[in-house]
């Protein structure tokens, strides 16, 4: 089975009060470059029918994919110490009851909510969306605000492992919803919550995406090894500066044991990057892949990641019973 845990959805018509996109957000590069994969053209974020026009386009590539599942990806606020909502510091927004529908749709696709710790409701909100099939939570400190060794999440941390919910936390530094500390998405910051009992599964493992930046994949690989309950994903690795992180996961036969599969969609496998490890003719073969939940799994595959990795989001993840199984009619 291959389940893709990591991939997103945007939502820019506010008029419902369901989503946020703030006018410095949605003018950065980065985010309408990302549009631009949702199906967005450059000047078609204010046209009416834009966030249908977006959750179509995701559920078909996802659908026509060979992925088996793939979890859609909330994200909560920035939320202040006394549990209030700052809007002001809030860039972005993805609610969850809006991603909690588009999974009800059915298909492959599965709900991953996001909810901020430090939220006066919190534990009332965990509890309910666990009710409506949350198969994780995503957290993006940095930009949320979220300082992960706060004893205020502690709490929180509690009710994720009475649930038996993952929590799927970006670490290293974030390039699209900018704005916040990046030292909050230091791995170490969730050792607490990997002591509490929780699943932790450290987005990009901590490795960096520019060779300026500080790079935390070492304490990540340190963590992993210690901890049985912590994980790393592999979102958005098939660029130049990460295929070396690549290498090391696929030949340290315990690494591997604690990789899970994720594409970070609608970020792009940059295929060319692979060359030196797959050749120029299995390259440019791969390059042909057109479907960008397919394009990943595929490269990594040849680059001989096993089946475990793909399937390995099944285990770790609370999955709703209606989608355990896998689909039927889909191809190798």
């Amino acid at each position: 089975m291959i389940v893709d845990i990591h991939t997103h959805i945007a939502g820019v018509e506010t008029e419902n009060n369901r989503n946020y996109c703030g006018g410095r957000m949605s003018s950065g590069f980065l985010f309408r470059l990302f549009m631009r994969e949702l199906g967005v053209p450059w000047n078609g974020m204010a046209k009416p029918g834009t966030d249908e026009l977006i959750k179509n386009r995701v559920l078909r590539l996802i659908n026509e994919s060979c992925i088996d599942r793939a979890v859609i990806l909330s994200l909560d606020g920035v939320y202040r110490e006394d549990g209030s909502f700052d809007k002001g510091k809030t860039s972005l927004t993805v609610d969850n009851d809006y991603v909690a529908d588009i999974a009800d749709i059915g298909g492959k696709a599965l709900f991953g909510a996001s909810i901020h710790p430090y939220r006066r409701d919190a534990i009332a909100e965990l509890d309910r969306l666990a009710a409506r099939g949350a198969c994780l939570v995503k957290w993006l400190p940095s930009s949320q605000h979220i300082q992960p060794d706060n004893p205020r999440c502690f709490p929180f941390y509690d009710r994720l492992a009475h649930h038996q919910i993952p929590l799927l936390c970006h670490t290293g530094n974030e390039h699209t919803v900018t704005g916040g500390d990046n030292r909050l998405n230091d791995p170490q910051r969730l050792v607490p919550a990997l002591e509490r009992g929780v699943t932790v599964i450290a987005a990009h493992c901590g490795a960096r995406m520019y060779l300026h930046e500080r790079c935390y994949f070492s304490s990540w690989r340190k963590m992993a090894l210690e901890y049985p309950n912590c994980f790393g994903d592999v979102g958005a690795f098939i660029i130049p500066t990460r295929i070396r992180y690549l290498r090391i996961l696929r030949n340290d036969p315990r690494l591997l044991s604690k990789i899970v599969y994720a594409s970070d969609f609608p970020a792009q496998a940059v295929t060319m990057s692979c060359l030196f490890s797959l050749g120029l003719r299995k390259t440019l073969f791969l390059r042909k892949i057109r479907n960008p939940f397919d394009a990943p799994y595929r490269i990594l595959k040849e680059m001989g990641f096993p089946d475990e990795v793909f399937d390995r989001g099944r285990s770790l993840l609370k999955i709703p019973a209606g989608h355990s199984r896998i689909a039927t009619g889909i191809t190798r």
